[in-house]
Parts: C-alpha cells; structure tokens; sequence
C-alpha cells in the first residue's frame, strides 16, 4: 500500500510497535468545522447588451463547531460565532486585550485567536497519558469547499504575532490544506477542504452520511444584506417581504408562497 510507509514511519506508530503498544493506539477524533456568511455587494452589472453580475463578497460572519472527544467515545460539542456586530459591542477591545490582539483585529482574528484555545484542549483530550507517546499537536479545522472559498476570507488573518502560516498544498485558487502554528503553545490548526478527506460529493450527501442526518436548511434573503445596510438589515423587527426571497443569479424564489405564508405566521 502507498501510505504504508507513511503509517510506519510515524513517531507514534514507531513507538507504539516497538514497545508493543499498538493496542492503545489511538485515532485523532477532535475536530473543528468552520463556516462563514459574507455579505454580497455588486460591483458591476451591465456590461454591453448583456446583465453580469460581479459580486465583491466581504465577511458577515464566522460559525464553528468544536468536537470534543470524550473517553466512553462520545462527544462533547461546542458551538461558537463571531460577526461583524462583535466589532461594535462595547466590550470587543477588552476580548482583542485578553486574547494579546492589536487593537485593530477583525472578528475572524478574534475567532482564530479562541480556535487555538479550543484545539490546545481537544489536543488534550486526544494526547496519550504517558508522555512518552507522541501525539501530534495538530487538529483539524474542516471547511466544505473550503479550499476556493472560505481559505480565501481567511487568508489575511492566517499570519500575525501571535501565529505563523505555514506553506499551503496547492494554491489560493485550489488550496487542499494549510497548517497555522501557535507561537507560543505551538498548537496546529490544519484547514483542510472536507472534500480531500471524504471525495468528491454535495453537502446534502455529506450531512446525510456523516452528520446526523437531518437535510433541513433554513431561507434566509442574503442578497438584500449589503455591507453598508447590514447593521439594518439585520436589526430588522419585521418580516422580510416575498420578493427579499429571489436571488438574482438563480432565479426564481428560494421558496413557495404558500411556504411564505408559513414564514408569516412562524414570525408571530
């Protein structure tokens, strides 16, 4: 086999073959995923006798889920979000403070900067007792088409004071994997495109295989939010009207109106 060698060469199979051991051997079951929402701002739209959109896209939001391995190998899930309101509460240089950020850190570096406070502890959780085992100090953040998408919005804060980014695999276009070292904890984050580990498929099929089965996405009006209306939209205390619900570049609505009407009365 190919990864044969890979596999024998690893210090902790090394020493676990050597001593023995490789009953307790132990698979890397902490994990991070990562999402983000962008807001969408049209740049240019007609160009001769033709309508072309060309969005310029700016970050909304960051989502992550943190899994937690626990002993009985079950799991212990934490959710956390950062947005661009973060940056607008009263206490968000106290959080850039407590985590050592300069002061002018946006919400995705104040992610990253907690990301690596989680991973030090998953890493924890997934480490052998005896130290004398090696247990890689790396976990994995997943993103789903993350290696054209999400690495690109997350590219400027990969490399600061407090973290270095190591070389990618691949390029900025089609990036498969990039590991980000902790300075000082020396803990990796390795962003990796979920599509190099599961092949080649859609996100309904991968929620339907590996998550817990439920295929049911909420609707939300992306298209109306613009970086210099987002604070309003957002803040909305009404509904949205039926037309908020009809993306440009697909079509059509995102839904019935007879699903509308549910939304209404869902919004009472």
């Amino acid at each position: 086999m190919p990864i044969c060698p890979a596999i024998l060469s690893h210090p902790t199979t090394e020493y676990l073959m050597s001593y023995g051991l490789m009953d307790q051997f132990k698979a890397q079951r902490g994990f991070i995923t990562y999402d983000f929402e962008t807001l969408s701002d049209q740049v240019m739209k007609n160009i001769i006798d033709q309508t072309t959109l060309l969005p310029q896209l700016s970050k909304l939001s960051i989502a992550s889920i943190e899994v937690f391995p626990n002993q009985d190998k079950s799991y212990k899930l934490v959710k956390r979000c950062y947005t661009l309101f973060d940056e607008l509460s009263d206490n968000y240089q106290e959080l850039l403070e407590n985590c050592g950020l300069p002061s002018n850190s946006s919400f995705v570096r104040l992610w990253l900067a907690q990301t690596f406070e989680s991973a030090e502890q998953i890493y924890k959780c997934m480490k052998y007792d005896n130290e004398n085992i090696h247990f890689d100090r790396s976990v994995k953040v997943l993103g789903w088409n993350s290696s054209i998408f999400d690495i690109a919005l997350l590219w400027d804060a990969l490399d600061c004071e407090l973290w270095t980014m190591g070389v990618p695999i691949g390029d900025l276009n089609n990036n498969k994997s990039i590991t980000v070292t902790h300075k000082r904890s020396q803990i990796k984050l390795q962003f990796i495109d979920a599509e190099s580990l599961f092949g080649p498929m859609t996100l309904k099929a991968c929620v339907k295989d590996y998550g817990d089965k439920s295929e049911h996405k909420d609707v939300f009006p992306y298209e109306i939010i613009k970086s210099k209306n987002w604070n309003e939209v957002l803040m909305k205390t009404e509904p949205f009207e039926y037309e908020d619900f009809k993306p440009q570049l697909k079509g059509g609505y995102s839904f019935t109106k007879d699903e509308y009407d549910y939304y209404l009365i869902d919004f009472k």
